[in-house]
């Protein structure tokens, strides 16, 4: 089963969303992960050492940014591939803890 254009669209229309209010998405993006995963707080570097979701912080913000981009990404190599090769190969070693 591929990944549909529609899927695609879909992916790309969240993104363009996202885009539009980073600072905002990317602190309801985090907020949301440790909502659901409060132990993953350790895993990243901008939220170790914070009480909770940094308002205001570049590192946060780039990193949600990046996260979104490689989703959109994704999605299309998905739909015109039907994998997805990782452009990072540290990604695996990081996020699989």
């Amino acid at each position: 089963m591929g990944f549909t254009e529609s899927q695609e669209a879909l992916v790309n229309d969240s993104w363009e969303a996202f885009k539009e209010n980073i600072p905002h998405n990317s602190v309801l993006f985090y907020t949301f992960i440790l909502e659901k995963a409060p132990a993953a707080k350790g895993m990243f570097s901008f939220l170790k050492d914070s009480a909770g979701v940094p308002q205001d912080d570049p590192k946060l913000k780039a990193h949600a940014e990046k996260v979104f981009e490689m989703v959109r990404d994704s999605a299309s190599q998905l739909r015109t591939k039907g994998e997805v090769a990782l452009t990072n190969a540290t990604l695996g070693g990081v996020h699989v803890q």
